[in-house]
């Protein structure tokens, strides 16, 4: 449990047994072996609930326990807390076989500016204009869309800017939710398929793209990719995990990167595949050598920067990176990350290569874990405030 000046608490369980206590520049100390559930409850609601001072970021986690709440305890909380002017929340209940309603005061809660949920039942309360109506950065993460019988539910969050799939999401085609001033958008690990009406309906007016390789190559967005209308205003586009050993992934990306004409920032991390796997993608591709080939794009005349994480220097690799030297005339900055397994060096032919653009400066950096070049995806999710 966590507070400071600027009237920040979080709670964390530690093994169901004890609530870890921290006040910046003063004393810690553990409250062990309270006596059980109730205990637990009455502790939180004398610190929640009797608290002086309103608490403007909230953070629940039972991610290093069993620890199930009562969804009665876990809604007087939430009322609490929307009532006195909580701005950023974060509540992970992670439960075998457990999801938890999303409390209506947090369905309604004008302060609520950030807002991550992973575990809960998502839904719209019948004849609600909107929910979530302050929020501008919305994290869903093993979440359960609630099914209707009238078919797709319509949700509107009116100032949301910033959202975020990852894990397991199910239900997710029966849920659409409309975002007028929506920016950016992000699919890590999504489980479970969802529509490419998720994409399409956003990308004409988004400005940042995230997604996973292994989203690139389930058929219905595959399918789709290449009916996506041209996406104008999208200028930041990152590619987690892409597997340049399937030719399905290699190939929808590039068309994905076809229909953005105005693109700024570009983002890869490679995955690993197998020396085969690179050398069959290569020869079923013939890019570079086929006018009919993926790699045959035009030019990428905004594209300012690239930020590429190798894996091992593969062919794939490398004929991708050159391309885009070969079409970015106006390329400033290109960062590429060597692999830990990667035996060639790279740089000397990269550098070698022809540039469309004489100012391109190249970069190359050691791989350094956890830290990567294009951010770790799950922090990208969640990245609006540093403090998080």
């Amino acid at each position: 449990m966590l507070f400071s000046a600027e009237s920040l608490a979080v709670y964390r369980f530690h093994s169901g047994r004890s609530i870890e206590l921290e006040r910046f520049s003063s004393s810690r100390f553990r409250l062990q072996k309270y006596g059980g559930y109730k205990r637990m409850v009455n502790i939180l609601d004398r610190v929640i609930i009797h608290r002086a001072a309103p608490v403007k970021k909230f953070t629940l986690s039972n991610s290093q326990s069993d620890l199930m709440l009562n969804q009665c305890d876990l809604d007087r909380w939430c009322l609490f807390l929307s009532r006195n002017g909580v701005e950023e929340l974060s509540i992970a209940l992670v439960v075998s076989g457990q999801k938890y309603d999303v409390p209506i005061w947090v369905l309604s809660c004008p302060t609520i500016r950030h807002l991550n949920l992973e575990g809960f039942l998502i839904g719209c309360p019948r004849n609600a204009p909107c929910i979530f109506p302050g929020v501008t950065l919305l994290r869903f993460k093993n979440v359960e869309f609630k099914r209707s019988a009238n078919g797709i539910v319509s949700c509107i969050i009116p100032n949301l800017e910033k959202l975020a799939l990852s894990g397991s999401c199910g239900g997710i085609n029966t849920f659409e939710i409309s975002s007028p001033k929506l920016e950016s958008f992000s699919a890590i690990d999504v489980v479970y398929v969802f529509e490419s009406r998720w994409l399409k309906f956003h990308l004409k007016a988004i400005k940042t793209l995230c997604l996973s390789g292994l989203l690139l190559s389930r058929k219905p967005v595959a399918a789709a990719v290449p009916t996506f209308p041209t996406a104008l205003n999208l200028q930041v586009m990152k590619l987690y995990e892409l597997s340049f050993g399937c030719g399905k992934q290699l190939t929808v990306a590039m068309q994905l990167i076809k229909k953005c004409p105005n693109l700024c920032e570009l983002g890869i991390m490679a995955e690993k595949s197998s020396w085969r796997d690179d050398k069959e993608a290569a020869s079923r591709l013939r890019v570079l050598e086929d006018p009919d080939g993926c790699f045959n794009i035009q030019d990428l005349t905004k594209l300012n920067t690239i930020k590429f994480e190798c894996h091992s220097g593969s062919t794939l690799e490398m004929l991708f990176l050159k391309t885009l030297l070969s079409k970015s005339p106006q390329l400033e900055k290109v960062f590429i990350q060597k692999g830990s397994t990667m035996e060639c060096d790279i740089s000397r032919e990269l550098l070698c290569f022809p540039h469309a653009s004489p100012k391109a400066q190249l970069v190359f950096k050691e791989v350094w874990l956890p830290h990567t070049l294009i951010g770790h995806p799950e922090l990208y999710e969640f990245s609006l405030s540093t403090r998080w």
